[in-house]
């Protein structure tokens, strides 16, 4: 009996060894476990909180595709906003290019024959008169044109004569002494025959009819103010106003070509 324990002494001592051994290993095992728990649920944080920047990053990215696509469109409604008013201010510039070109030829033309004649023009209420250098005046009660006047009507039949498009008025004036005689009423009657004597003047120096008028401003538009003989005589006179050819000025207005409120 114990020889049987020593021999069984060195199993249990073997048995207890082994016992020993696996409890370490399985507690490193365990411990490593452990840790590799702790170590995946960290994992898994760090993946839930990449997943929440990724949805956010995504929301962030619909929200600029979407401001993109908005600014594009935008983009594309400037464009073609710009295109439409490069194209109004094209069209207005050819509009006033076209009245530029109405222009010139309503009034360049006129300037040209006035200075070709060494005469100026001047404007005055809103009219053109030629400021002859020697105008024609006339006696008191008078519409007989002077023979020292011929010189100034041919000036004025040599312009009309070479400008066949040119059109004149001829404006009689008398002073602001009334007149009533059995040839005139009043003194529209006066300043109206002065420039209708003129008128038959250059008629009869070969001036086309189609280019006169003759009208009257009786005593209502003096140049000189007094009643002394010198301020009277200076009354007593006719103009002459240029009619320039404005037609095409007046057909645009007429087809509203240029808005006045642009």
């Amino acid at each position: 009996m114990k020889k049987m324990k020593i021999w069984m002494l060195p199993m249990l001592l073997l048995l207890f060894m082994t016992s020993c051994v696996s409890t370490k290993k399985f507690n490193a095992l365990q411990s490593e476990k452990d840790e590799l728990a702790a170590n995946m649920a960290k994992i898994e944080q760090k993946v839930s909180m990449l997943e929440e920047e990724n949805t956010k990053l995504n929301s962030e990215k619909a929200t600029l595709d979407q401001n993109i696509s908005q600014v594009r469109t935008q983009l594309s409604s400037t464009e073609t906003q710009l295109k439409d008013v490069e194209k109004n201010l094209n069209d207005k510039q050819a509009q006033i290019n076209q009245i530029r070109s109405a222009m010139d030829e309503a009034f360049t033309n006129v300037e040209d024959a006035v200075l070709e004649s060494n005469q100026r023009l001047v404007e005055l209420e809103d009219m053109l008169y030629v400021d002859m250098d020697d105008p024609i005046n006339f006696k008191t009660g008078s519409a007989v044109v002077s023979k020292d006047d011929q010189e100034t009507l041919d000036k004025i039949a040599t312009m009309l004569k070479a400008n066949p498009n040119m059109h004149f008025i001829v404006e009689g004036h008398a002073d602001k002494r009334s007149i009533h005689t059995d040839k005139y009423q009043d003194n529209w009657d006066l300043s109206a025959a002065r420039s209708i004597e003129v008128v038959r003047k250059l008629i009869k120096m070969g001036v086309d009819p189609k280019q006169l008028t003759a009208a009257g401003r009786a005593e209502f538009m003096p140049t000189a103010e007094g009643s002394d003989p010198e301020s009277l005589a200076k009354n007593r006179r006719t103009e002459i106003i240029v009619v320039p050819n404005i037609g095409k000025l007046y057909e645009m207005h007429k087809n509203k070509t240029i808005d006045p409120k642009s």
